[in-house]
């Protein structure tokens, strides 16, 4: 009798581990974000930023721990940077423009609001912490500036950042909110804050993002 019950007790719970993996199993994320990036901190106080127009790119798997709370890592290729302008005079300035392209490895963790159904539509607020190492970069300097003779003249110069002004290690928080429909796709903003110096003169310079996102859910990838 004892082993009858210890085995119609194996089964059930078999039975309960395969239904919750189907209900619950693994998806691949597909991330494409579109946002406007730039600089802050006191190496950028004097300076006038522009619309920073930046792409991100990443692969992600989403983990169930719970039917609410998923732990998704990801990696994405991103883009940031800067653009500005410091007015010295009417006629005198400098502008620099740099963009430049991390891979962020991000372990994120997602909590859902709302419908759970398989066909319903809800709410998702994911984020943590990233790492990011910088791969290339692409920087823009013009300067106009008052020639010996009295004019004025504009030079510009190309360069890469990593190698002059700006370190290839990046950290910081990434946050997330937005809908989620029929779990497959979610939609929504982001903002993105670096905690760590970027700047290797005086003055400190961090990342910093807002954009929106969109995400794709996958059951299996051909």
């Amino acid at each position: 009798m004892l082993r009858q019950i210890t085995l119609l007790t194996i089964a059930i719970f078999a039975f309960v581990g395969q239904v919750a993996a189907q209900k619950y199993k693994p998806k691949k994320i597909f991330h494409l974000e579109a946002k406007s990036a730039r600089f802050v901190g006191s190496g950028v106080s004097n300076e006038s930023y522009y619309f920073k127009p930046s792409l991100e790119l990443g692969l992600g798997i989403q983990f169930p721990i719970t039917s609410r709370v998923n732990f998704s890592p990801q990696l994405s290729l991103s883009q940031r940077g800067f653009s500005g302008k410091t007015i010295f005079s009417d006629s005198a300035y400098t502008k620099r423009n740099i963009t430049t392209q991390y891979l962020d490895v991000s372990p994120n963790f997602e909590i859902k609001l709302g419908s759970l159904s398989e066909f319903g539509s809800g709410y998702s607020i994911w984020g943590g912490p990233y790492l990011g190492v910088g791969l290339w970069d692409n920087s823009t300097y013009e300067r106009r500036a008052q020639t010996p003779s009295g004019s004025f003249a504009t030079t510009t110069t190309t360069g890469e950042s990593f190698s002059r002004d700006i370190r290839r290690l990046d950290m910081g928080l990434k946050v997330g909110i937005g809908v989620v429909t029929q779990n497959f796709v979610s939609f929504g903003l982001t903002y993105q804050t670096g905690l760590m110096n970027i700047s290797t003169e005086p003055g400190e310079l961090r990342n910093q993002s807002l954009g929106f996102y969109m995400r794709v859910f996958f059951d299996e990838i051909l």
